[in-house]
């Protein structure tokens, strides 16, 4: 039994020199230094050299390495990386991106293996893709400009599996269920939403947080609900001020 074990094995005793140990073992496993001037130099430090650090590798090594996987990059962009992922997963489809796009490196690209052509998926100018996004395209996937996805937005024209519990089992969705999902210029999807199947989603649209979408939404409207229903129209002029 080494040193350490020791220790342990006599504070678990109900002896006065367990309650020492044990109050001891305690407070040195909390016990720091106080906070000074020096620490906040410190972390300040420690803060700039991280985001230096991070910006070099994202324009140096994995902004270069996600823009390979796309099949056409327009002009510059912005690729968000984060601690637990640097580059966004790309898988079975045909990625194009556009100006001013600003896309979180937890965003996942994929598309439908069993589709007749490897599926596109097109991100229209100065569009920002968030945290934990899914784009899955059945047959097509595009959106336009300058259009915000927030963190946990679904969006798939692919089923993924047959509604047979047999053929479930070892195929994919039938071609025939493969669909387009086309959304329009400045079009914000919030919080969580899903989009499935075949939708078509008009400018300025807006999703509300949760909701589901399985059927086309008109223009400037804003939609909320499981399935997600039209709220209330959106009049440009009144919120520009006119």
């Amino acid at each position: 039994m080494d040193v350490v074990e020791r220790i342990l094995d006599l504070s678990r005793r109900g002896t006065p020199l367990a309650k020492v140990l044990r109050g001891f073992a305690v407070a040195s496993s909390q016990w720091s230094l106080r906070p000074r001037a020096l620490h906040r130099v410190l972390e300040s430090e420690r803060s700039v050299r991280r985001q230096l650090s991070d910006e070099l590798w994202r324009a140096l090594y994995y902004q270069p390495l996600f823009a390979t996987l796309c099949d056409r990059v327009d002009g510059p962009f912005r690729l968000e990386i984060c601690p637990d992922s640097k580059v966004p997963v790309v898988v079975n489809c045909r990625l194009e991106i556009g100006r001013g796009v600003r896309i979180s490196a937890r965003t996942t690209f994929s598309g439908a293996r069993n589709a007749k052509e490897v599926p596109r998926i097109v991100l229209g100018d100065d569009s920002y893709i968030g945290h934990r996004v899914v784009l899955r395209a059945g047959t097509g996937l595009v959106v336009g400009k300058r259009c915000y996805f927030a963190s946990n937005v679904f969006v798939s024209g692919d089923p993924g599996h047959p509604i047979d519990p047999v053929k479930r089992r070892t195929q994919a969705a039938p071609v025939e269920d493969l669909t387009r999902i086309e959304i329009g210029d400045d079009v914000w999807i919030a919080e969580g939403a899903a989009i499935l199947g075949k939708v078509r989603i008009g400018e300025g649209a807006i999703i509300a947080a949760r909701s589901v979408v399985h059927r086309d939404v008109p223009p400037r409207t804003l939609v909320a609900g499981v399935p997600a229903r039209v709220v209330r129209r959106i009049d440009p002029v009144a919120l520009a001020g006119g």
